[in-house]
């Protein structure tokens, strides 16, 4: 991986991170124990799925550039089918609210894009490549 690239997984990957204690707090502050569990699910689940797509497009960019984009699209399609399989599974539980859940998943995955975006623009990479510059 780029150390550009792995700056920028680890940045947003932290910032994802500060906002586990906020939520957590917050959803035990509304439903307790399964209010907290499910806050910090949510926000784990919301770090791990856009930091997969990360680390398998920076892999498939290593083999080939060509591949970066098929690479992308049939990660998010396996995410998105394993992500709706499990909550299709998970709808009836009890083990932690939903609620918070739901709610940290959102407020992980806007804190993850925000910091993402902000630490790509900051890192000022070539938006082109010449030839004598490719991987």
């Amino acid at each position: 991986m780029h150390e550009h690239d792995a700056r920028i997984l680890r940045g947003a990957v932290a910032a994802t991170a500060a906002l586990a204690p906020p939520a957590v707090a917050l959803g035990a502050l509304a439903a307790g124990a399964r209010g907290a569990l499910g806050a910090g699910l949510g926000v784990l689940l919301a770090a791990a799925f856009f930091s997969v797509t990360v680390v398998v497009v920076d892999a498939a960019g290593r083999v080939s550039a060509d591949l970066i984009l098929p690479a992308a699209l049939a990660t998010y399609a396996l995410k998105l089918t394993a992500l709706g399989i499990g909550l299709y599974l998970l709808g009836g539980t009890t083990a932690f609210d939903r609620r918070a859940f739901a709610l940290a998943v959102v407020a992980g995955t806007l804190v993850y894009l925000v910091a993402e975006v902000r630490l790509a623009m900051r890192a000022r990479i070539p938006a082109v490549v010449g030839p004598q510059e490719e991987r």
